[in-house]
Formats: C-alpha cells, structure tokens, sequence
C-alpha cells in the first residue's frame, strides 16, 4: 500500500508540464541522475534537476512569462516585488526503490540468503534568499524500509530527519558567472568530481550530510573549495547527530585547461580522521591524507575520466602509502542508430601486502558513492583491481540501455575483500588465487519527462575458487526504482 503515492503521480503527470516547452540542459556530471549512471557515461539530456539541489536557481521565474511547468509557482515565490532575487523556493522527491538479493555479501554474513525489501525516501527542501547574498537552505527526509525491518540499517532507516540546514552569504559578485566567494556554515550534502573520495551516496535512503564550514570561490567555470566538516552519524530512530570519531577537511579545486583537447582539470587534497579503523589487519586510529588530480572531458566522439590519488598518513603504529587509478574512456558512435557508446573503465586501489611490520598499503575511498562497480553495491573499493567493459543504448530520447561485464581481482593476496561499508566480506585464502569473479550487468531506465525517472537493474556476479574457498557464493542482485522529483 505505500507504493500508492506514486499511483496517484503517475495519474497526474500530464497535468505537470510533461508536455511544456523543454527546460534548460543540465550538465549530466551534475544532474540528479549522475550517481546512477555506473557502466556508462551519462546521457546528454537528463532531468533539469541537480544531485545537489541547493545548486538550483530559480530567479528566472520572477518573469511570469518564463513558467513552463506545474511546480514553478512552488519553484519561485517572490518576497520583495522590487528585488527579483529575493524569493522562496520549494521542492522534494519521492523515490520507492525495491531491492532482492540472493546471497547478500557472498553469502558470508548475518543477512539472510534470501533478502528482499521496498526503500521509500520523502525528502522536502525550502530554499530562501533573501537577497542576492544571503540565503538559509533546509532539507527533512523521511527514510522507511519496508520488509526485514527489524535489521534495517540507519541509512535505510529514519522515519524523520534533517538532511540539511545551512546559511550561505556571497561575498563579490553574485551573478552565477561573476567572481565570488561564499562562505557556508551549518550541515550540507557534499560531492566532488567522479564522487570517488567524496559524493552524496543516492542509492541507500539517507545520502551522506556534513556537518562544519565551507568556503566556495567562484568564477565562470572554476571553481575551489574549502572545509572542514565532521560527517552525519546516522540513527534510526532520532536526528542524526555529528559523528564524533571521525573529520574531514581538505581542499578541491576544478578549471576548464582553455587547450586544444576540451578537458576540465581537477586538484585536490583531502584529510580525514578516524578514531578507529578495522581492515584485515585489525582495528586502530587512522589519520590519512589523500593527494590526487583528474582530467575529465570529451572530444569528437570520444569521453575520458582519469584520476590518480595517493595516501598517506599513519594507521596505528604503521605508515600509510597506498595509491588508486579510475580509468573511464568511452567513444558514442552518434551517427548510428541508437547511439551506441563503448565504454571501459579500469581500476586499481591497492591493498595491503606488507603484514603487520611493513607499512600499511590498504586504499581508503572516504566517503565514496553508491554503487561504485555496479548498482548491487557489493565491493568497496579497497584491494580491488578491475576491468568493466560495456555498451550504453539509446533506442528513444527518454529511454537508455546498458549493458556491461567487470572483472574483478584482489590488488594484494594478503588482503580481502570489503564491502561497501568497509566490513570485512572475504578473508585471504592460504594459496588462492587473487581472482574474485566476474559480473554480468543489465539496466534500462525510462525518463518519462521532467519529473520522473524509472529504473528497472540486474547483476549476477559469478564467484571464483577464491570466493568459494572463503565459504563465499555466487549473488545475485534485482533493483527497481521509481523517482518523482520537482
């Protein structure tokens, strides 16, 4: 019965401007639907909404004559007739996402062998400027797990919360391209490049928040950031709170390079701070600083995503030195009928093979997004090496395709395998091999329009010696999910 809310959507979407003119482009890196894009790159025209709402600007609207679609009344809601940039503004999303596994990770843990359940997500925001300069963002969430409740984890599980609530004020120009810099305090959702290191984790119910300051500079294209921020510590059953043990600051700049070969270049260094750390090895305070670039773009018919970071720091009594490779280099044959796009992305993120004497090699992703390999969510990428061919399909503009295959290594044979928690799934096999398995991927989703997406997943992986060695098997993974936003 709690699926009715979208019935009664789905009876009234003509009615909300599914059939208005076409709202402006969003850049898919930026789009709501980029952290569930995994096998490929995105498409070229997704939802006019962004995975970081606070991102959106709705002035335009002061104009009446601009209004194409149901919601913008809710979307800008003037407060000062004589400031046009002093207005309210309103929006949510509703996401019912079922999700079945067989043999949830590898069958080795607590979970049942058979497990199945329906995700609601209801999240409403409310977006004041007062003025060009000064504006407060606040954002509720109610996360429900429908079947197996009884384990449901905190970030599937909160039937009230706050998501976010900061205040920003700008200091130069304020103008979208004009120089600036805005200084934010309060709890904020964060996502940065690839959101390898740094993202807002959309698959489970509530998305990582952070709770500090930030410091955003500002011109055309470019941008840097600053902050320092402990991360939410989810609760089922109350407001999520800081997590104490645990900080993050860093720094992440981000330029168009103006060369021959469109790219943007980003820089960064990020520090985080753990009280305590488990990996194979055991648990200790950890203090890592993470070093890394990324040169992203695309040209002719060609899309490329490079990124190499290095790790530093100390875990324990051990010195940190581990290092990661994202690779992702497509080419769309746009001409063709339905567009194809070949893909394949290759990682390394090293583990640790030193022992307890040596120094510590184990890659640490921080606060990484969901379904980083596939939307099955079942490795973390800690001691992972990996090959992830596939082919993305467009048959209409409102429906893509995916189809993809990864195969999966162990980066160290003394290390195991994590999931994606950085729960310790496999434990190393004495003379196994570093082979993990190999997966087989299928997705469509559907964009009926501005608001609503649907998204229908698979994922097989087929598990090696090693798997089975470690008392692990093979899984399977079925996802469905539907999401109204506005």
């Amino acid at each position: 019965m709690h699926a009715c809310p979208l019935s009664l959507i789905a009876l009234a979407l003509p009615a909300f401007g599914l059939a208005a003119a076409e709202p402006a482009k969003v850049d898919p890196a930026t789009s709501v639907l980029s952290e569930y894009t995994n096998a490929a790159a995105p498409d070229p025209h997704p939802p006019p909404y962004t995975l970081l709402r606070f991102n959106e600007r709705y002035d335009s609207l002061a104009d009446p004559l601009n209004h194409i679609d149901f919601f913008d009344p809710a979307k800008y809601i003037a407060l000062d007739a004589s400031d046009p940039h002093s207005y309210l503004s309103f929006g949510g999303e509703l996401r019912e996402r079922y999700e079945h596994f067989d043999n949830a990770g590898f069958g080795t843990g607590n979970e049942p062998d058979d497990l199945s359940y329906l995700l609601q997500r209801v999240a409403l925001h409310a977006d004041l400027h007062v003025n060009e300069r000064l504006r407060f963002f606040v954002q509720g969430l109610s996360a429900l797990q429908f079947g197996d409740r009884d384990s449901a984890s905190p970030i599937n599980q909160n039937p009230l919360d706050l998501q976010q609530a900061f205040v920003d004020y700008t200091f130069g120009d304020p103008s979208p391209d004009g120089p600036k810099v805005i200084a934010r305090a309060g709890r904020f959702s964060m996502n940065y490049g690839s959101a390898r290191l740094i993202a807002t984790r959309a698959a489970p119910n509530v998305p990582y928040k952070f709770d500090g300051v930030q410091i955003i500079a500002a011109q055309g294209a470019a941008r840097l950031y600053a902050f320092l921020v402990r991360p939410g510590q989810e609760s089922r059953h109350q407001f999520d709170g800081e997590n104490d043990g645990q900080s993050l600051w860093g720094v992440y700049a981000s330029t168009p390079t103006h060369l021959k070969l469109p790219a943007t270049l980003d820089l960064y260094y990020l520090g985080a701070h753990y009280d305590s750390r488990r990996y194979i090895r055991g648990s200790a305070t950890e203090d890592r600083h993470s070093i890394g670039t990324r040169l992203s773009g695309s040209a002719g018919g060609w899309s490329y995503d490079w990124e190499p970071i290095v790790q530093f720091g100390t875990f324990g009594d051990r010195d940190i030195r581990a290092w990661t490779i994202a690779t992702d280099t497509g080419y769309s044959f746009r001409s063709l009928p339905w567009k194809p796009r070949f893909g394949l992305k290759a990682d390394y993120a090293s583990g640790d093979s030193k022992g307890p004497d040596g120094h510590y090699g184990g890659f640490n992703p921080l606060y990484f997004k969901s379904g980083y390999f596939n939307d099955a969510s079942i490795i973390r990428p800690t001691n992972i090496a990996d090959l992830h061919p596939s082919l993305q399909l467009v048959p209409t503009r409102s429906l893509t395709a995916t189809l993809a295959v990864d195969l999966l290594w162990r980066a160290s044979l003394n290390d195991g395998v994590y999931g994606p928690a950085g729960n310790i799934e496999l434990r190393p096999v004495p003379g196994a091999s570093r082979y993990i398995g190999n997966t087989a991927e299928a997705a469509l989703t559907w964009k009926a329009g501005r608001h609503w997406v649907w998204t229908a997943s698979y994922v097989h992986l087929f598990a090696s010696d090693y798997v089975r060695a470690a008392s692990g098997s093979d899984v399977d993974f079925l996802g469905s999910w539907a999401t109204f936003t506005w």
